[in-house]
């Protein structure tokens, strides 16, 4: 170590150098199947071996990691006669309860932490799926994560924006339109009925706004300068919930106005986007009853006699 500390350099004088030979030999069975010759070739090429390896003493690894507990067999000539690691004592094991604990903390975990945060989880649950084998924990890993269908990396990039209220333009593939371009003052990343939303201030129809990101393809830009947003007509509208409601989770445009004797709350939202402010609204059923503006409360109930003469063939 004195050594090591003084040139910063390996020599073989720091190391068991059959043992490390022995480590990189079962490191390179582990990666994939492999020849002698590409042994050989992979041990010349090394860093620090640099030295070919005989026959014999291929044998010789070979013998000590059977009797060490691995399973090695030599796959026949047409499939190449590599040698091919079918499994090893020191392999990580995973029972279908553990499986079933890691998804429940992973549910748990992922309503509470920002998306940076959520970003790192996914990616360590997404590694112990490459790590075992384990066909339940990368079932329960695919139909769990919350970035199905989502570009990581562009949510990380979005999150990033958003941390300095950014003004860039996204291209989006609109459902109806195709590719758009859209230019927004970024405000958050976060989950809303387990999907993944950009929430920011639409400078083409000037209101607050969302995206989901998984049909964002990319940040084309990022403006130098934000533009000066005028003339925004914001709602402020109120409603009454049920305070053991258990989808409600206010957002950073709601506030609760008053806590009532039955159980109630009445809760404020102030929005520039009337469509997400019912969207929400709508989301709570018979828990929600909205108290004012009148018009808003008319919107609603046109929408919910709507959705009643839809299940009565058109008889409201």
């Amino acid at each position: 170590m004195k050594e090591f500390m003084k040139t910063k350099t390996v020599t073989y004088n720091l190391m068991s150098f059959t043992g490390f030979k022995a480590l990189y030999f079962f490191s390179l069975l582990l990666e994939a199947p492999r020849s002698y010759e590409e042994i050989n070739e992979a041990f010349m090429q090394h860093e620090f071996i640099k030295e070919s390896i005989s026959i014999d003493t291929f044998r010789v690894y070979l013998t000590s990691l059977k009797r060490a507990g691995c399973e090695i067999i030599k796959t026949r000539r047409v499939e190449g006669g590599k040698y091919k690691m079918l499994s090893h004592p020191f392999q990580l094991k995973i029972t279908d309860d553990q499986v079933k604990s890691l998804v429940k903390i992973y549910k748990m975990i992922s309503k509470n932490i920002e998306v940076d945060e959520l970003v790192i989880l996914d990616n360590f649950l997404q590694k112990l799926t490459t790590m075992l084998d384990n066909e339940k924990l990368v079932e329960a890993y695919e139909t769990t994560t919350a970035f199905k269908g989502v570009d990581k990396s562009l949510t990380m990039e979005l999150y990033k924006h958003c941390r300095k209220k950014s003004q860039i333009t996204i291209l989006y593939n609109s459902p109806r339109n195709g590719q758009k371009k859209f230019q927004v003052i970024t405000d958050k990343v976060g989950f809303s009925n387990g999907k993944l939303y950009l929430y920011g201030t639409g400078l083409d129809y000037k209101q607050y706004t969302y995206f989901p990101v998984g049909r964002i393809l990319k940040v084309l830009s990022v403006s130098l300068k934000k533009s000066e947003v005028e003339d925004i007509k914001t709602y402020k509208v109120g409603y009454e919930l049920s305070s053991n409601s258990a989808s409600a989770r206010l957002c950073d445009e709601e506030a609760i106005k008053e806590i009532k004797d039955d159980n109630t709350v009445v809760v404020e939202y102030v929005s520039s986007n009337l469509f997400m402010i019912k969207q929400k609204i709508l989301s709570y059923g018979s828990s929600c009853k909205v108290l004012y503006p009148e018009f808003v409360k008319d919107e609603i109930l046109q929408t919910l006699n709507s959705m009643k003469a839809g299940y009565l063939n058109g008889k409201a």
